[in-house]
């Protein structure tokens, strides 16, 4: 019995032996001299993220004017896509216009760098007033 016990015991050993030899493959298969000219390749995505955080900070920093706020408030309560393109600039165009139970919205995309690598979509949603612009499209929900 206790001759038993042993082989079990050594056959574990054995399996744990052969588990720990595995061999672990990096992920940059680069020599040490080429190390710095391929592997740390700068990302153009990460200029492009940079980009955007800039972009869309100037955009909602003129938003503390208060008759910016309103300009852009009256044109997505009246759809105005003209109007909401002038206050976002060239890297940003308007998707669609859309309502919820309560709110007029727009659906807003953004492209930055050099290539459009970065996308940003984003919505803006204003308090639905009594029908300011006169013109109003009827919302289907």
């Amino acid at each position: 019995m206790s001759a038993n016990l042993k082989l079990k015991a050594s056959s574990m050993k054995s399996a744990a032996k052969t588990a720990s030899h595995a061999r672990i493959s990096s992920s940059c298969r680069c020599n040490k001299d080429d190390h710095k000219s391929r592997c740390r390749k700068e990302d153009p995505s990460v200029e492009s993220m940079q980009e955007a955080g800039k972009e869309l900070s100037d955009i909602f920093k003129q938003l503390k004017d208060r008759q910016t706020a309103a300009k852009l408030v009256r044109a997505i309560r009246c759809r105005d896509a003209r109007a909401v393109q002038s206050l976002l600039g060239c890297d940003c165009r308007v998707v669609n216009f859309f309502c919820t139970r309560d709110k007029d919205c727009v659906r807003i995309c953004c492209q930055f760098g050099k290539f459009n690598d970065v996308t940003v979509t984003f919505d803006i949603c204003v308090k639905r007033v009594q029908d300011e612009c006169r013109r109003r499209h009827h919302c289907w929900f």
